[in-house]
Formats: structure tokens, sequence, C-alpha cells
């Protein structure tokens, strides 16, 4: 999987976890989507492919990590946390970050092709 899907796969999943928050919250489908979306999903549209599978995955999870964190923390701090603006902050910043990626990865591209 090449191109601008792999880039932009993060933005998508960011809002299939934002979709997900509709489902009951014991719904089994919610959980991994919105589980797997958090734990990789904001990481990997910033950091993208890395030299290797390992580097990828352990800076895309510390990303995300990091990421969660400080959304969830300015909520709590401002007092108006609740998982629909945490979930959809982070898939809007995902999906800031996967676009600009993209245009850059293809903008590369375009230069190295002349």
């Amino acid at each position: 999987m090449t191109g601008p899907i792999r880039t932009l796969w993060p933005a998508a999943a960011g809002w299939a976890a934002f979709g997900a928050l509709e489902l009951p919250a014991e719904h089994p489908l919610r959980v991994l989507v919105v589980v797997a979306f958090l734990a990789v999903g904001p990481g990997y549209a910033l950091a993208g492919d890395g030299a290797s599978v390992p580097a990828t995955a352990v800076t895309s999870v510390a990303g995300s990590a990091a990421l969660c964190a400080l959304t969830a923390e300015a909520y709590l701090l401002a007092g108006a946390f609740s998982a629909p603006r945490v979930i959809g902050t982070l898939a809007g910043l995902t999906t800031t970050a996967a676009l600009i990626r993209a245009v850059v990865r293809t903008h590369t591209r375009r230069e190295e092709l002349r």
C-alpha cells in the first residue's frame, strides 16, 4: 500500500472512531475502533513511514500517547473534558497532519521527477 491511501488512512480511522462514539458504550466495535485510533492514528499521521517497521511502530505509539495526553489535559484544565471533544479534536489534528504530509510528499515527488 503506497501513495495517498497510506498517508491518509489515519485521518479515516480518526473519523471512524468519532463516528463509533454513536454506538452504545459497551459495544465491542466502539471500543476496538476508538482504542486502535488512539493508540496509533495521531502518531502515525505525524511520524509517517520510518526507516523500519519497528521504528515506525514505536514512533507512532509514542506520538499518539503524547498527543492524546496533551489533548485530554487541555480539556481537563479547561473544565470541558468529554470523549467526543477529545476524539473529534484528535481526528481533526490527524486529518490536518495527514493532508499536509500528502501534499508535501506529492510536491517532493514532483520535484524529484524534474
